[in-house]
């Protein structure tokens, strides 16, 4: 094995560390106590190839500070030690050029520079006030499958906005308090926000709605989309093109932030802001814990895997506003980068310019009621496809 292939190794082995840490840490978050006991109960009954369970392993690290004997060998360390499916790095892109992401001035706040596929253009995602751009198409230089006609486009473009326009709930313009005393300490201090009227849409984008966008744009299929704007799991439950049989009407799910700020561009609309996504998920109600009040349960949310999956959008009663899902279901990208909230007033607030992570609202289907709660925030990698879906604002 030569320097650089060890390198690359390493680097490869740094990658999947940190994603399982962030894994396990989205788990935690978002899973009732049910869920992880049963989690435990995997672990231990999972023997490694050393022979202690993963429980075992687990505890030797956190208590003694290293594993059981024969977990971890040199061996795994030397030139040519067999590694398993599971554990083979991904080969790294050949000449992968540099893209300079947009300046915030534009509306994408990412960092000034990533190492990014040539298989996709980096989105630029409307900021809240100005115009949305549509989305870029991939370099001409990849090697793509016959793309939609212009008539083909423009005509998935027409039947995902007459829909989604139809289904925009006007907010008025107000002020109220953000955060929560009783909440985690990313949800303090609570502070007021005042907002212009805003526009945000009643429902999540359905499936039918995104395979319209995966169609007429096929940058963003399944099969293409780089590890830039991916964690591997982007649109997971569908076969290519085609999501799962009667789910039409369900909302589309494993899209990471790139992939929801493309699709919202596309069809002239934006992320709402974290600021937004609260004011209206409270549905003008006032110190509550959820969207329809302090109370949550079976019948006014998808939640603690009490369906074993989505359930069709407008299945739950709507809030104040006529909102529907706003807490279960799918976890719902929002504009900002994750941040501490600020001790003053604030009008209009769009975020931290800058961050390493992007937030998620609402809770999903898989989360114990905590995480429903309308002041609950979630941050979380850009790249992340997990139980996330989109809601449009303009």
């Amino acid at each position: 094995m030569d320097y650089l292939q060890s390198v690359e190794y390493q680097i490869q082995f740094l990658q999947r560390k940190a994603r399982l840490l962030q894994d396990l840490r989205f788990f935690f978050d978002t899973s009732d106590r049910e869920t992880i006991q049963s989690f435990a109960d995997e672990l231990r009954a999972v023997a490694t190839m050393g022979g202690p369970s993963l429980a075992e392993v687990l505890t030797g690290i956190l208590t003694l500070g290293s594993p059981p004997p024969g977990i971890g060998t040199a061996q795994a360390q030397q030139p040519g030690f067999p590694m398993g499916p599971a554990a083979a790095p991904r080969p790294m892109p050949a000449q992968a050029p540099t893209v300079r992401l947009p300046s915030p001035e534009t509306g994408n706040r990412a960092a000034s520079s990533v190492e990014a596929s040539p298989a996709v253009a980096a989105p630029t995602p409307a900021t809240p006030g100005e115009t949305p751009e549509a989305p870029a198409a991939g370099s001409p230089t990849v090697v793509k499958a016959a793309s939609p006609s212009m008539g083909d486009q423009e005509a998935a473009l027409a039947e995902a906005k007459s829909t989604l326009d139809a289904g925009m709930a006007a907010i008025p313009a107000g002020s109220f308090t953000m955060g929560s005393d009783s909440g985690n300490d990313s949800e303090k201090p609570p502070h007021k926000v005042t907002l212009s009227a805003f526009r945000i849409s009643t429902r999540l984008v359905t499936n039918r709605e995104y395979r319209l966008f995966v169609t007429a744009q096929p940058e963003w299929n399944k099969d293409r989309l780089p590890e830039e704007y991916n964690d591997g799991d982007y649109l997971l439950d569908w076969s290519g093109n085609d999501y799962p049989e009667g789910t039409d009407d369900h909302p589309v799910a494993h899209v990471s932030w790139a992939a929801a700020s493309a699709f919202a561009s596309w069809v002239g609309k934006r992320l709402p802001t974290e600021a937004e996504w609260e004011y209206a998920a409270r549905g003008g109600l006032v110190n509550k814990k959820y969207p329809n009040g302090d109370q949550i349960n079976d019948k006014l949310a998808n939640f603690a895997k009490q369906f074993r999956g989505t359930t069709p959008v407008g299945q739950f009663p709507p809030n104040g506003y006529g909102l529907l899902d706003m807490a279960g279901n799918l976890f719902e990208w929002v504009f900002d980068w994750f941040g501490k909230y600020p001790n003053t007033e604030q009008k209009d607030p769009k975020g931290p310019p800058e961050g390493e992570y992007r937030t998620m609202r609402g809770g999903s289907w898989i989360s114990g009621a905590n995480a429903l709660r309308v002041s609950s925030r979630i941050d979380e990698e850009p790249s992340r496809c997990g139980f996330v879906g989109i809601r449009l604002a303009e």
